[in-house]
């Protein structure tokens, strides 16, 4: 006999953690889309390589350090179209002791989004210069439904089936910041910047029953259900220095501290005879923790046409699934072996900039690395068919991806406009901004 296995597969969507722990083990926690890349059109152009240069307004968030180079009050404003791809598992087969998952299948649930990403204003003012701004670090929405007939999952020596699910989630994290530079000499400046998050997370999945389950209940019938919702608001940190080297090269180094984030998650239970929900999980503050990032860039510029950025970032991805707890009374040790590895980011680009037409025009170039950030199972389960299955349903997230960026933009008298675009298989995005001058 077929065991349905009440952890149902579900679509890649977000989850929720225990008291001063992290998120839980309900594989919707599959990936997160952060938007962790630096804004602006310019800057997306080129790879994401900016911190070394860091040259207008978006240096607000980038690289505070950088403002110092503007010399005349500037906005900027960038809107951005993204389509995600995110992948979760669909059914296919396993086998434990020792784990082997090559038989489980996968696929992508899609979602788009097109929003007001970023909006700068910079004030210099001598040696010092200030801004505010508005950065979306993360807004995403997405609806799945799996068949309604159920997907078979099987797990060698004990086969499970899993439930259908119809599920949407919705997270949001808003950045808002004050920045300050100060130009400490003529090679050096150093930048701060104090960021309140707003936070907002609704996410709702329920599993019904399938025709011809062994619980012998109609199909459709709702079986249990995961709700997270919440909002919250942090404070954070954003630290920067930039250093010219030479007179064809710049460094900079960056901190950003990332904020913690509290809300609420249940798991509900319905009665088979009576349809009667009854809360069999009640956690009243999870913790939701952005990872802390480090940066270095460097930017080369032998002309002034042309510009070279290097940057390689640190991200504490692994801070997310410290703690993490279980929504389905899984063993904790089995729980401990799910997580989120940190990851290194190394972003190359570079501009040439027709610097003799009437409106100087330039494109831009650039590739970059970004490291997995999917929860994934390490190590092995051994003989425990509860750790197998979570094994099983964190297999689907996806690994590392090479982006692919393009860019061009015009300058004029008192404004710049500039567009971008950045492919990878996960998620391809698409950026317009705007500068103006005062």
């Amino acid at each position: 006999m077929k065991r349905e296995l009440t952890l149902a597969i579900g679509a890649a969507l977000l989850g929720a953690s225990g008291t001063v722990f992290a998120i839980t083990d309900t594989e919707t926690n599959a990936s997160i889309p952060f938007n962790l890349s630096n804004p602006g059109a310019r800057s997306m152009g080129m790879g994401g390589a900016f911190v070394g240069l860091a040259d207008d307004a978006t240096a607000a968030y980038t690289n505070p350090a950088g403002l110092t180079q503007l010399v005349t009050p500037e906005v900027s404003v960038e809107g951005r179209h993204t389509d995600y791809s995110i992948a979760h598992v669909t059914g296919g087969s396993a086998s434990f002791n020792p784990f082997n998952g090559s038989g489980i299948n996968t696929a992508d649930a899609d979602s788009s989004r097109t929003n007001l990403s970023f909006i700068s204003f910079v004030y210099p003012h001598e040696r010092w210069s200030f801004a505010a701004y508005r950065d979306e670090l993360v807004h995403f929405r997405t609806d799945f439904a799996s068949n309604s007939d159920g997907v078979a999952l099987a797990l060698d020596p004990v086969p499970y089936q899993t439930f259908p699910v119809t599920a949407n989630a919705e997270l949001k994290i808003v950045d808002y910041g004050v920045s300050a530079a100060f130009r400490a000499g003529d090679s050096v400046s150093i930048g701060a910047g104090l960021s309140y998050y707003d936070f907002d997370i609704r996410t709702l999945m329920t599993r019904v029953a399938f025709a011809g389950n062994d619980l012998d209940v109609p199909a459709g019938t709702p079986l249990n259900r995961e709700d997270q919702s919440g909002s919250d608001n942090d404070v954070g940190v954003n630290l920067g220095a930039r250093f010219v080297l030479s007179e064809h090269w710049s460094a900079g180094v960056t901190y950003r501290q990332g904020p913690k984030f509290g809300y609420a998650a249940t798991t509900t239970v319905f009665d088979l005879s009576t349809g009667a929900p009854s809360v069999a999980v009640d956690l009243k503050n999870v913790r939701f923790k952005v990872p802390d990032q480090f940066g270095a860039g460097l930017s080369w510029h032998p002309t002034d046409a042309l510009v070279v950025n290097l940057d390689a970032d640190y991200i504490q991805y692994s801070q997310l699934t410290h703690g993490m707890q279980s929504l389905f009374g899984s063993d904790a040790t089995a729980v401990s072996h799910l997580s989120i590895p940190n990851g290194a980011e190394v972003h190359l680009g570079g501009e040439y900039t027709f610097t003799q037409m009437a409106h100087p025009f330039s494109l831009r170039a650039g590739l970059w690395h970004d490291p997995r950030h999917s929860i994934e199972y390490k190590g092995d389960p051994g003989e425990d068919p509860s750790a197998a299955a979570l094994a099983a349903l964190f297999h689907g997230g996806k690994g590392s991806q090479t982006h692919v960026a393009v860019g061009a933009g015009f300058a004029f008298a008192k404004f710049q406009i500039d567009a971008a675009a950045d492919f990878s298989d996960q998620t391809d995005t698409l950026s317009l901004s705007g500068v103006y001058h005062f």
